[in-house]
């Protein structure tokens, strides 16, 4: 005995695996996505966005690679921790969706994004988006209810 009351053990609903793994399967495929345009393999960019994606991402800011590879790397990492239940996975969540919050903007504002890259691109992007802020809610949901403490 520690003299210390025990927190009670809060069991972790069982969607937090299915969602999990969801969104990292998502990410996984956005860095696909990613390694293979930083590559430059011109080939993969003409077949997944036509002749405007070899232009568009041929002087892609430096800027934006940078707010990309963290949405990237937040999108892989946060479901891993937050199936491992670490106090982390919220906040690189948050950053996570910061970033592609970010780059939706500044590429739709300023590198004319919805002409360059097409209709159904730009539109499955702001649903990565809205699906990177839905994951985010859902860690701060999840967080609240497994550490009521925190708020």
């Amino acid at each position: 005995m520690s003299g210390r009351p025990e927190k009670p053990v809060v069991r972790r609903p069982w969607h937090v695996w299915l969602v999990s793994i969801i969104v990292f399967a998502l990410y996984v495929g956005g860095a696909r996505d990613y390694l293979l345009i930083l590559m430059n393999d011109t080939d993969y960019i003409r077949g997944q966005f036509g002749q405007g994606g070899i232009i568009y991402f041929a002087d892609y800011p430096v800027i934006l690679r940078i707010i990309w590879t963290v949405n990237i790397l937040g999108g892989l990492l946060a479901p891993v921790l937050l199936i491992a239940r670490n106090r982390w996975a919220f906040p690189v969540a948050v950053t996570s969706a910061s970033a592609q919050g970010v780059l939706l903007i500044a590429t739709f504002a300023l590198l004319n994004r919805w002409a360059m890259l097409g209709t159904v691109t730009s539109w499955f992007d702001m649903g990565i988006g809205i699906v990177t802020a839905l994951f985010a809610g859902y860690c701060a949901a999840l967080r609240h209810r497994l550490n009521p403490e925190r708020q």
